[in-house]
């Protein structure tokens, strides 16, 4: 099993196509959109890359400094324990053998109340299933994550995202700017609602340039 199902690029260019969607949004936040990078990159790599990808919701955290004291977390502590709900949760995707979350490169904008927000480096987030860590006591290097899915609460988020039609134009959208994969990736896309309103959209300037 190789280590990443997309090399660098490719994960870039998904990520930018739904952030720069996100950024046509007058009342978007790109950073509290989680469900939204999701659904966009679940629908990529099944359509297009073949690649059966499960949206899940939950609770999830990630070291990002050695030694565990320094830790980036979606989701709320209740009893010592990272659990999700529908104020305190993230999403992500899941295939056969890796998780993915193709928000991963604005991780420094979702966690403005992290201390060290700022400092966050631009990483895409592809790991293999196997390298989770098993517990949050085991989080001790740069990198150790663990993630904490909620059927119900991932059920009951889809329900309520696919239920509003504008989020299924957004999707269609976004799905026709990226067009198919071989192809070179646009820049720009007009994207037009239903008054007639032209809204150019441009791809996301800030991306990944490692991994974690």
């Amino acid at each position: 099993m190789g280590k990443f199902l997309l090399p660098l690029s490719e994960y870039n260019r998904i990520y930018q196509v739904t952030h720069g969607v996100l950024q046509g949004i007058p009342d978007a936040t790109a950073e509290r959109a989680c469900l939204f990078f999701a659904a966009v990159g679940g629908y990529v790599l099944n359509q297009c890359y073949k690649i059966r990808a499960q949206v899940v919701g939950g609770a999830f955290c990630l070291c990002v400094g050695d030694g565990g004291g320094e830790v980036a977390t979606f989701g709320k502590l209740e009893d010592g324990q990272l659990v999700s709900g529908h104020d305190a949760f993230h999403v992500w995707l899941q295939t056969d053998t890796h998780i993915i979350d193709f928000m991963a490169p604005i991780y420094r904008e979702a966690s403005a109340d992290y201390p060290k927000s700022a400092d966050l480096p631009r990483k895409m987030m592809q790991r293999r299933l196997d390298e989770e860590i098993p517990n949050l006591d085991a989080l001790a290097h740069t990198g150790d994550f663990r993630y904490y899915p909620d059927p119900a609460l991932t059920d009951k988020l889809l329900d309520g995202f696919l239920a509003k039609r504008f989020n299924e134009d957004l999707i269609k959208v976004a799905m026709a700017w990226y067009g198919k994969r071989r192809a070179k990736q646009m820049p720009t896309f007009a994207m037009q609602d239903e008054k007639g309103h032209v809204t150019r959209l441009s791809l996301a300037a800030k991306v990944a340039t490692s991994s974690w």
